[in-house]
C-alpha cells in the first residue's frame, strides 16, 4: 500500500511538473511576441487599470462596469513589485499548476485516484488553458478558482462541515468577481446541499453557509459601489447591457457593440449609459441603466419567442463548437508562434467527446447517472455554467470555466483503461484506448485557422500605440484585403490620411466606412470633417448632422458644425453648437479658440 501511495505521488508530481514545464516553455517562446509583451483591447485596459490602482486610486469614483477582481490582483502585484508582465504570467502559471492539483483532488473525491490523475493530466495539456495562462486576462485565475471550487464542493458533500460550504460560497463569490455570470450558476449548486437522510434542517444549514460565503465575498464590492455610485450592486452594472447585446433583433450570438466602432473598454462603458439616458430623457443610475437594457432584451424575447429560441439554440451550438471563437487575441495565431502551445494538444472537441464517453460508461455500468451521485458537482456545474453563458453572448474564452468539470468526466474513460487491463479484459482496454486517442485527435483534423483579418487589425492598434503609423497602416490594409467588409480599418486609415493632409484618400476611406456601417457616428463625423476641410459645405452639413443624430454628444461633430455655421455667418447657431461642445469638454482647445472668435463677432447684415 505504501509503495502504491508513493507511485501515485510520483505520477502526480510528474503531471504537475509537466503542466509547469509546458507553460513556462510557452511563456519563454512568446514573451516578446505581440499580445504577450504588447497588449491590446481588454488586456491593455486591465493593465492601465492596475497601474492606476498601484498609484493609489484603490477606491475609484465610478460603479464597476467590468469585473474588478482581476485588475485589483494585478494592481496589488504592481504595487509590490512594479509593473512586470513577466511576473504576472509566472504567477498565473504557478496558480494554474495549483489548479491542476485542485482538479486532481476533486477527481479523486468524485471518481477515484486514477480519474483524479487523468483529469490533472488533461488539464496540464489543455491548449486553451496554456494559452490564457500567458495572457493578461481573467480567464486563467477563473479556471483555477473553478478547480478549487469543485474540490471544495466534493469535500463539503463528503463531510457536511459548514466551514467547507462557507468556503465553497466564498470561492463562488470570487469567481463572480472575475466572471459575473457565475451568480446565475449559483442556484444550480444548491441541490448539492441536499441529503435525503438528514432532511431539510441539514439542507438549510449547508445551503445557508454556501450563500453566506457568497454574500461575504461580494459584500465589499457592493459597499464600494454604493459609496461611489449610489447603487449597492454586488459586481457590475453591465449585466443588463450584455443581456441586450446577446438578445436583440440583430444579435448573432457573438459580441456586437451597441455603437459600431466603440468596442474599446472606455467607450463600452459610456455608450450604454448615454443611449439609455437619451431614451429615458433623464440621468440614470448604474442599476437603472442595467435594468433598462435587461427590460429591452426581455421585451424582445417576449415579442419574438420563436426568434429568441432560435438564437438561444444558435448560442448553445456555438458554446459546444470545437472552434475557439476569438476575441481580441486569436488562439490559433499564437499557436503558430509557439511549439510548446502546439504540443499542448488537448482541445475542447476532444474533451467534449471524452466527457460524453465517460457519461456513457457510467450509464452502462450504473444504469443511470443518478446512481453516481459523487459526480453531481461536475454535472450541475456544467449545466449551470452553460446556461449562464448562453443567455448572454459567446466568445470561446467565456466557456473556459466549464472545462474543469468536463475534464472530470473526460477522465473517466482514461481511468477505465488500466482497470480493464487489471481485470484481464485487454481487448476491451485496447479498444477503449484507441477510442480515447481518436477522440483527442479528432479536433486537430478540423482545419481551424487563425482569423488573420482580426489579427492584423489588432496588430495595427498595437503599432499605432507604439507610434509606428506606417506599420499600423500596413496591418490595416492587410486586414482589408482579408475582409473587405470591415469598416474599422477604413476609419483608422482615413484618420491617418487626414492627419497627413491627403484629403482625397481620407474622403475615400470615410465614405467606404459610412457605407459599410451607416450606424457609426465616427464614420459620419469624420466624413463631415473632411468635407468641411475641402470646402464642401452641403455634404459636410449632411454628414455631420447624420453623426449628431446617431450621437448627440459627439464632440467632433458639434465642433465642426459650429465651424460650418461660423463660415456661413450663422453666429447664433455657431455659438449654441460651440457651447454644447464646451459643455462636453471645457478644455477642448479648438472649441475654446472658436468661442473667443465668436465672443465679439457681429453677424453680417
Amino acid at each position: 500500500m505504501e509503495r502504491n501511495g508513493g507511485q501515485r505521488r510520483g505520477v502526480l508530481l510528474a503531471v504537475l511538473a509537466l503542466a509547469l514545464l509546458v507553460r513556462v516553455a510557452h511563456w519563454w517562446v512568446v514573451r516578446e511576441a505581440p499580445f504577450v509583451a504588447f497588449l491590446a483591447v481588454d488586456a491593455q485596459e486591465y493593465d492601465a487599470w492596475a497601474q492606476r490602482l498601484a498609484a493609489g486610486a484603490w477606491l475609484g469614483d465610478e460603479t464597476f462596469f467590468q469585473a474588478p477582481l482581476y485588475p485589483y490582483l494585478l494592481g496589488a502585484l504592481y504595487a509590490v513589485s512594479g509593473r512586470s508582465l513577466d511576473a504576472v504570467y509566472l504567477l498565473q502559471i504557478l496558480a494554474a499548476v495549483a489548479g491542476c492539483w485542485a482538479l486532481y483532488r476533486a477527481g479523486r473525491a468524485m471518481a477515484g485516484e486514477r480519474a483524479g490523475l487523468a483529469a490533472a493530466a488533461l488539464a496540464a495539456l489543455y491548449g486553451p488553458f496554456v494559452f490564457y495562462d500567458v495572457q493578461v486576462a481573467k480567464e486563467s485565475p477563473a479556471v483555477t478558482a473553478v478547480g478549487f471550487l469543485l474540490w471544495t464542493l466534493a469535500a463539503a458533500r463528503a463531510s457536511g462541515r459548514a466551514a467547507l460550504w462557507l468556503a465553497a460560497g466564498a470561492l463562488l463569490g470570487a469567481l463572480a468577481l472575475l466572471r459575473e455570470n457565475a451568480l446565475l450558476a449559483a442556484p444550480f449548486l444548491l441541490p448539492l446541499a441536499w441529503e435525503r437522510r438528514r432532511g431539510l434542517p441539514a439542507f438549510a444549514r449547508r445551503a445557508g453557509a454556501l450563500l453566506l460565503g457568497l454574500a461575504l465575498a461580494l459584500a465589499p464590492v457592493a459597499w464600494r459601489n454604493l459609496a461611489v455610485g449610489g447603487s449597492p450592486l454586488p459586481t457590475t452594472f453591465q449585466g443588463g447591457v450584455n443581456l441586450w447585446i446577446g438578445n436583440n433583433p440583430d444579435a448573432d450570438g457573438t459580441y456586437r457593440p451597441l455603437v459600431p466602432g466603440r468596442q474599446v473598454p472606455a467607450l463600452e462603458r459610456r455608450a450604454p449609459v448615454a443611449l439609455a439616458e437619451r431614451a429615458a430623457g433623464r440621468r440614470l443610475g448604474p442599476a437603472e441603466v442595467s435594468a433598462f437594457w435587461a427590460r429591452r432584451a426581455l421585451a424582445w424575447a417576449a415579442e419574438r419567442p420563436a426568434d429568441a429560441l432560435r438564437l438561444q439554440l444558435r448560442k448553445l451550438a456555438m458554446f459546444w463548437s470545437w472552434y475557439e471563437w476569438p476575441d481580441a487575441v486569436d488562439t490559433y495565431y499564437l499557436r503558430r508562434l509557439s511549439p510548446p502551445l502546439r504540443l499542448a494538444a488537448v482541445e475542447f472537441g476532444g474533451v467534449s467527446l471524452l466527457a460524453l464517453l465517460g457519461l456513457a460508461l457510467r450509464i452502462a455500468r450504473r444504469r443511470a447517472i443518478a446512481a453516481a451521485p459523487a459526480l453531481a458537482p461536475a454535472l450541475l456545474w456544467i449545466a449551470g455554467w452553460t446556461l449562464s453563458t448562453v443567455v448572454f453572448f459567446l466568445f470561446s474564452r467565456y466557456r473556459l470555466p466549464v472545462v474543469p468539470a468536463l475534464l472530470l468526466l473526460a477522465a473517466l474513460p482514461l481511468a477505465a483503461i488500466p482497470e480493464l487491463f487489471r481485470a484481464g479484459a485487454r481487448g476491451r482496454a485496447l479498444l477503449l484506448a484507441c477510442i480515447c486517442l481518436a477522440a483527442l485527435a479528432a479536433p486537430h483534423f478540423a482545419g481551424f485557422r487563425p482569423r488573420m483579418d482580426l489579427v492584423h487589425y489588432n496588430l495595427a492598434r498595437i503599432a499605432a500605440g507604439q507610434g509606428r503609423p506606417a506599420a499600423a497602416a500596413a496591418h490595416d490594409r492587410a486586414a482589408l484585403r482579408l475582409d473587405p467588409s470591415a469598416f474599422l480599418p477604413h476609419l483608422t486609415l482615413g484618420s491617418q490620411a487626414a492627419r497627413a493632409g491627403d484629403l482625397a484618400a481620407a474622403l475615400a476611406h470615410f465614405r467606404r466606412a459610412a457605407a459599410l456601417e451607416p450606424r457609426s457616428p465616427e464614420a459620419w463625423s469624420n466624413l463631415g470633417g473632411v468635407y468641411l476641410a475641402r470646402g464642401d459645405a452641403a455634404h459636410a452639413r449632411r454628414a455631420l448632422e447624420r453623426a449628431l443624430a446617431l450621437d448627440p454628444a459627439g464632440l467632433p461633430a458639434l465642433h465642426n458644425l459650429a465651424l460650418l455655421a461660423e463660415r456661413e455667418g450663422d453666429l447664433d447657431r455657431a455659438r449654441d453648437l460651440n457651447r454644447r461642445a464646451l459643455a462636453l469638454d471645457p478644455a477642448h482647445p479648438a472649441a475654446r479658440r472658436l468661442a473667443a472668435r465668436l465672443r465679439d463677432a457681429v453677424a453680417p447684415r
